[in-house]
Formats: C-alpha cells, sequence, structure tokens
C-alpha cells in the first residue's frame, strides 16, 4: 500500500480492529514469534453462563438402550422429574460413564430422589434439599434418576460423559421441539408449566 492512499487506511484499521475483536470475544489467543515463521493458537475460553431453556411440560421422549449417546430430560407438571442415560454400546462395544449433576435454586428443593436400572457403581447421591449427582455406567440398558421439585423450580444440569463436559448429548422437548444437544454446559430448564 502506498502512503499516498490514505483513504484506504480507515477501512485496513477497520478490518484490523474487527479481527482483534472477533479473537478475544472468542477466547482465543494468536501469538506470533519473531524467530520463526510458525503462528500458534492458544485456545483460552472463559466461563460459559448457562442458558435458560424451556422444557416441556408432561412431554415424553423414547430411545432404546444402546442404540445411542444420550441424557434424556423430561418434566410432569407437578414437579416431577426424569433423566435418563442410553449408550452406543450395540455399535462401539463401549460402556459410556455419565456424571450428571442436578441442582434447584435457594428459594426450590429437591427431594424424593430414586434411582431406576442403577446397579454396578452407579449411584445417587443427594446433596442437601438443593441438589443430587446421578452416576450411571451404561450399556446396552437404561439407566436413570427420578426426583421430585418444588413445582415449577428451575433445574440446573450438568452433564459429564466419560470426564468431559458433554451438552451435545442432552435431549428435551422444548416449545413443541425435540433438542438435540444443549447450547451450554450446565444448562437451566425452566418448565412449560408448573
Amino acid at each position: 500500500m502506498k502512503l499516498c492512499s490514505l483513504r484506504v487506511w480507515p477501512s485496513v484499521l477497520g478490518l484490523v480492529a474487527c479481527v482483534g475483536l472477533a479473537s478475544a470475544t472468542t477466547g482465543c489467543i494468536i501469538v506470533a514469534d519473531d524467530n520463526d515463521d510458525d503462528v500458534v493458537v492458544v485456545d483460552n475460553p472463559r466461563p460459559v453462563e448457562p442458558m435458560l431453556v424451556t422444557i416441556d411440560s408432561d412431554a415424553i421422549l423414547e430411545a432404546e438402550g444402546g442404540e445411542g449417546v444420550g441424557v434424556f430430560v423430561e418434566y410432569a407438571a407437578g414437579g416431577h422429574w426424569l433423566v435418563w442415560t442410553t449408550c452406543d454400546t450395540n455399535y462401539s462395544g463401549n460402556v459410556c460413564a455419565f456424571d450428571i449433576f442436578a441442582t434447584v435454586d435457594t428459594s426450590s428443593n429437591l427431594e424424593l430422589v430414586q434411582g431406576d436400572g442403577i446397579e454396578g457403581y452407579d449411584f445417587v447421591n443427594v446433596e442437601g434439599s438443593g441438589g443430587l449427582e446421578f452416576y450411571a455406567e451404561t450399556s446396552a440398558d437404561v439407566d436413570a434418576v427420578q426426583f421430585t421439585t418444588t413445582p415449577g423450580a428451575i433445574v440446573r444440569l450438568e452433564v459429564n460423559i466419560d470426564g468431559s463436559p458433554q451438552p451435545r448429548f442432552i435431549y428435551w422437548v422444548g416449545n413443541g421441539v425435540l433438542h438435540e444437544g444443549a447450547p451450554t454446559s450446565p444448562i437451566d430448564f425452566e418448565p412449560s408449566v408448573p
């Protein structure tokens, strides 16, 4: 670029500012070393606020054990929750280790917790009146936990599979649509009808 083309400089500076802003908002830091031509990209993710989504009351999900990986979330009016898991064992031959945390806000209660299909190393731990941990090693079966909350309570769900956050395997029905994967981990579910 020639020095005499000053009209182009605002556009160039604007483009540089946009690229810099995009890098800052995505959490990526690009490092260039003056000694060589290598560019190193360092991923520095920032914590993400849980997204609040609607879960349709009384909507029922269906899936077969062993046919695919999933954490399925259902809510029945009156504060009744069901969270259940499946794995892709019929195809992969592997077992999925789910570690799921469910909590409610301090003005609500979480109680009447019951596991279903719990065996081997599976467990459900109740954490006071506001949360639980559900651990299940799921293969070709279905493992589940049922619990009751204050009707209409917002439930925060955090899903880890094989030790890593995996919101992409969370399924629920909200606003009449089957959602396949959550946008954040954890995620907050608000029932459509208490």
